[in-house]
């Protein structure tokens, strides 16, 4: 049965109750979860929400978290509005971090905006190249870029547990095996007050200039007509190859930024675990904000928050990590839900016009 509503109403209500039914899914499963471990699950949801946004401090921690989620799923976008699938946005980061590392510590300590201006190219160069490479096979020989870029991911996370356990071990940290320390000058500035670190000032900017190229650059409206149907944009004189590949190269280097963030802003060393899955993470930042920039944005600041303060419910109420990460990881599948749900209930509440 369909409902026939104005389009004002059965817009808003395909909208809102599929929001209404994702909240309610999530938030059922995880007290029930919460509630087995043997606490309460309203003192677990204050604390994941106060320890994301409670204070200035925190809120900068989960835009530290933010900020890699972002840079990856701006680059995600961008492939998969083209119908291209980059699962290796993992692979990217780190070697993004390796080009960092590089322009941070091998090449002389220079002025800081400099300095960090050339870890920000030598980033994006290393992971477009990353990138670059499944982007190239898929284009000329068809290969699927699904398994070429994750196989990928493990290449460069074993290269870089190379770099740094031998070639560039640090012959004076204690522990787990590290570079050498970056050059101060190449840290990236910490926003007053907050613990944040000025690379999500970066990842803003550069969703602005993502989506300036989707919505006002001849360049976007190539990648969205071949993501739509690549053998009629082939047709009309666009070049399908080429926007495989240079958008699977913008897409890399905007994903080896995210590993430069974490480098320069908040690890200041190459480490095997500056990233506890961002890369992969961000396919579902990505695709719960719509595919858009702004989305992207809201999303990223989201699940930084939920990342940030399942680190605060664990110290603070001692509930057992694997459970908080069951927690983030049943929020993220309810939210991945809602694109479908909206999609059936504007089935359901069929809009006519006057």
């Amino acid at each position: 049965m369909r409902l026939r509503l104005s389009p004002r109403r059965g817009y808003y209500l395909s909208k809102v109750i599929p929001l209404l039914i994702v909240f309610a899914v999530a938030f059922g499963i995880t007290s029930i979860l919460v509630a087995i471990s043997g606490f309460n699950p309203g003192e677990v949801f204050l604390g994941l929400f106060s320890g994301g946004f409670g204070s200035l401090h925190r809120l900068g921690q989960a835009l530290n978290q933010a900020t890699p989620l972002l840079f990856c799923a701006l680059g995600l976008l961008l492939v998969f509005r083209a119908g291209i699938w980059n699962i290796g946005a993992e692979g990217q980061l780190y070697m993004g971090a390796v080009g960092a590392l590089i322009a941070g510590y091998f090449v002389p300590s220079i002025p800081g905006p400099l300095q960090i201006l050339l870890m920000v190219i030598f980033a994006f160069i290393f992971g477009a190249v990353w990138g670059a490479i499944p982007g190239y096979l898929r284009a000329r020989f068809n290969t699927n870029e699904i398994i070429t870029s994750l196989l990928m991911v493990f290449i460069a996370v074993w290269f870089v547990s190379y770099l740094i356990k031998f070639p560039w071990r640090s012959t004076t940290a204690a522990g787990f095996p590290v570079s050498e320390q970056i050059w101060p000058t190449a840290w990236l500035p910490i926003l007053p007050g907050t613990g944040a670190h000025a690379g999500f000032i970066i990842a803003l900017v550069l969703a602005v200039v993502v989506w300036f190229i989707l919505q006002k650059s001849t360049y976007g409206y190539h990648i969205k007509a071949v993501g739509v149907n690549p053998d009629t944009a082939l047709y009309g004189g666009i070049p399908v190859r080429k926007i495989v590949v240079t958008s699977m190269i913008l897409s890399g280097g905007l994903s080896g930024i995210a590993g430069m963030a974490q480098v320069s802003g908040i690890f200041h060393v190459l480490a095997d675990n500056i990233s506890v899955s961002y890369g992969f993470l961000a396919i579902v930042v990505a695709f719960v904000g719509r595919l858009h920039p702004l989305g992207a944005v809201i999303m990223a600041i989201f699940l930084g928050g939920l990342l940030s303060g399942s680190h605060y419910v664990q110290s603070s109420l001692g509930l057992d990590v694997t459970v908080v990460h069951v927690l983030v990881a049943v929020i993220m599948l309810a939210l991945v839900l809602l694109p479908f749900l909206e999609q059936r209930f504007e089935n359901l509440f069929k809009i006519h016009h006057d």
